[in-house]
């Protein structure tokens, strides 16, 4: 009994340390896998499938940062890679140059030189711009690899210009055998408050431009959503810990992240990390607690108290040292 009791003290003690890691719950927020259909994502992903493969030539996805815009586009990707030649853009910064250069090392590589790496940067003159949206267009026309059409995905944190728009909007104008030969998901980050009745039109920031008429928003989880989310991914993450978070702790971290899968779980990481420093073997809501707490407030003053509190402590100072003499005086007779 006693060495079942050891055996076992050893292997919670393993899970605690598992669970505190960087490979404990939360940490893999892009992994298919854990991919949560509530908050209407689910719905999201079968209705963006359907409209596709119904012709529908670009899709747009709009959400703030951390509302599973990523995650929901590597999802589409995958569910659709046997339909399309999937090309994925993700860079930080997004251009017509970029955008090409992007374009042409996946339909026409033996064309890519047509702009380099210096020129998609500091720009390209509009004569190599219509050489590479003639380059793409025929081969979007020809043959492809696996005989299949182009997706192309634009999930990247810059919004994107009017002109590289156009571009876009002319490539998908392409048809092989009466198809698209490309289609494309925009993904566009918002700003919280943000409201869902703004147009396509305001999101190219050019009047005369409509990219898509389906127009999709992640919006942010309600209550019982996120202690669905929760459970979700602790039951996949550990079956016999599906239940660790308790109604309470949910509407905590409810009231703490606002619904955004970003901040659910950074505070539900932390809350594991802080019960792995206290060797605990279940995370409880004084962890979340500890977790939670507010940043420390940044002092915006440089300078130390008695430098900001100077004028009092001259006076302070100068007052010490007239006593100093008085008593002195009336001592020393």
């Amino acid at each position: 009994m006693l060495g079942m009791s050891i055996n076992e003290q050893s292997i919670s003690a393993e899970k605690r340390h598992y669970y505190s890691s960087s490979q404990g719950p939360f940490h893999n927020a892009n992994n298919i896998l854990m991919f949560f259909g509530g908050g209407g994502r689910g719905e999201i992903v079968e209705t963006i499938i359907r409209s596709l493969r119904l012709g529908d030539s670009i899709v747009t996805v709009c959400g703030e940062r951390g509302s599973g815009k990523t995650m929901l586009g590597l999802v589409l990707a995958d569910r659709l890679k046997h339909r399309y030649n999937i090309i994925r853009y993700d860079l930080p910064n997004v251009s017509t140059g970029l955008m090409l250069r992007h374009l042409l090392i996946e339909i026409c590589p033996q064309q890519a030189d047509l702009i380099s790496a210096d020129q998609a940067i500091d720009g390209v003159t509009q004569e190599l711009i219509n050489q590479s949206v003639s380059c793409l267009s025929t081969a979007l026309h020809g043959t492809s690899p696996g005989d299949k059409p182009y997706m192309l995905t634009v999930d990247t944190q810059a919004d994107l210009d009017a002109a590289t728009l156009q571009i876009l909007n002319d490539l998908v104008q392409s048809q092989k055998n009466e198809e698209p030969g490309i289609q494309i998901m925009l993904f566009r980050r918002t700003e919280p408050g943000e409201q869902q009745g703004k147009t396509t039109h305001a999101i190219s920031g050019d009047k005369t431009f409509n990219p898509a008429e389906d127009h999709y928003w992640l919006r942010r989880l309600t209550l019982n959503e996120i202690s669905d989310y929760l459970r979700h991914h602790m039951m996949l993450f550990d079956f016999n810990q599906r239940d660790v978070f308790t109604r309470e702790m949910a509407y905590f971290i409810a009231d703490r992240s606002d619904g955004i899968f970003r901040s659910i779980n950074t505070l539900a990481r932390n809350a594991f990390m802080v019960a792995g420093l206290e060797d605990a073997e279940h995370v409880s809501m004084s962890h979340l607690l500890a977790a939670g707490l507010p940043a420390r407030e940044t002092q915006t003053d440089s300078h130390g108290f008695l430098w900001r509190h100077r004028s009092a402590m001259v006076g302070l100072l100068g007052f010490g040292v007239l006593l100093g003499m008085t008593l002195v005086i009336a001592f020393g007779r």
